[in-house]
């Protein structure tokens, strides 16, 4: 077994490089074949093994818990526009930046709006790629 890394250590390297940079690629980017329909957003997104997760998490856990943050988009889908938007790589980083923001220095920096007789603090993905562009 440890001759057949020695011998491929080359071949490894490029497959798990590649492996890497499909990742580092916006999710549409991956895909050439355009839908003839528009597919609801959860279709889309299905095939990224970065969204299942996040996926889990609301469909089983933020039922169980509540609606209890304080932003607008919730922080998943926050997590899964920035992954859409930006790619797994940078749509994770600007997501662990998000929970890290959650409900702190946010709600005094951010506007409020105002939806179903209660106030969220506003911070969608396009507040926060500025430096992206």
């Amino acid at each position: 077994m440890n001759a057949f890394f020695k011998k491929n250590k080359r071949t490894l390297f490029y497959f798990f490089f590649i492996f890497f940079c499909m990742f580092c690629l916006p999710y549409s980017a991956i895909s050439t074949e355009k839908p003839k329909e528009q597919k609801p957003e959860k279709e889309q997104l299905d095939g990224n093994p970065l969204v299942l997760p996040i996926q889990f998490f609301r469909q089983y856990l933020s039922g169980a818990d509540g609606d209890r943050c304080p932003t607008y988009p919730s922080c998943s889908r926050y997590a899964l526009d920035a992954i859409k938007k930006h790619g797994g790589i940078t749509g994770w980083i600007m997501t662990c930046d998000r929970l890290m923001r959650c409900g702190r220095d946010e709600v005094s920096h951010s506007p409020s709006i105002h939806i179903q007789q209660r106030f969220f603090v506003y911070d969608p993905v396009e507040n926060n790629d500025f430096w992206w562009e």
